[in-house]
């Protein structure tokens, strides 16, 4: 595993959503308050692009069908209505180090 710097920490301001590219590997950086969460990018129930969506109450909703997931660990906390089970997003740990934001991939 090893740590790649994705963002600044004052690029970001409470409840926004930022797509970084680690690699080839896409990732949603989430700012809530001063803490810091990164989960994979795209929905688990048809592959949007959660940069798009929004955080309401602590939680990152998807834009499309409004899919509610736990930014801190990537859990589901509810699905599209009639949808049935999704699956979690994964989620990565965030550190923050002299004002940059990194995340841990492997």
């Amino acid at each position: 595993m090893a740590w790649f710097k994705v963002a600044k920490e004052t690029s970001m301001k409470d409840g926004d959503l930022v797509k970084a590219k680690v690699n080839d590997l896409e990732i949603l950086l989430i700012r809530i308050k001063n803490n810091f969460y990164a989960t994979s990018c795209y929905c688990t129930h048809e592959n949007y692009d959660l940069s798009e969506g929004f955080v309401d109450d602590g939680k990152l909703i998807c834009p499309n069908h409004f899919a509610t997931f736990e930014p801190s660990n990537g859990s589901v906390v509810s699905p599209p209505e009639g949808s049935g089970d999704i699956s979690p997003l994964k989620s990565y740990k965030v550190k923050v180090e002299n004002g940059e934001i990194l995340v841990e991939v492997a």
